[in-house]
């Protein structure tokens, strides 16, 4: 019997082998590395946690959250660091989007007499 979790195990294992992986790795360090990117990254995720428990309670944003968020997302986009980050995550996100159309290919094999 096939053990699919292995395969996973294994993917993910070969994943950190890839240059996506490593891009985004060395990224996140460089964010680490710089005070002020680490500073900035920190208080936009806290910030946006902030925005999707309201979005999911469905509660409004209030216009210090919404004034505070386009303050920090300016900073964000100018600094360099975060921006390096940013990009080699979307980098690695489509190579798991890929993976992804290929591993549930058979299940939408499936469908296909029934789709035409």
């Amino acid at each position: 019997m096939v053990n699919v979790y292995d395969s996973a195990n294994q993917l993910a294992e070969d994943l950190k082998k890839t240059p996506e992986y490593t891009a985004l790795k060395e990224a996140v360090q460089s964010v680490k590395n710089d005070e002020n990117s680490s500073n900035l990254f920190q208080k936009m995720d806290e910030v946006q946690t902030k925005i999707m428990a309201a979005q999911q309670s469905g509660q409004p944003l209030t216009d210090d959250v919404k004034n505070y968020y386009k303050e920090l997302n300016d900073k964000v986009q100018k600094d360099a660091n975060i921006v390096k980050l940013l990009t080699a995550e979307q980098g690695l996100y489509k190579l798991i989007d890929d993976l992804q159309k290929t591993f549930t290919s058979p299940i939408n094999d499936l469908y296909s007499d029934l789709r035409k």
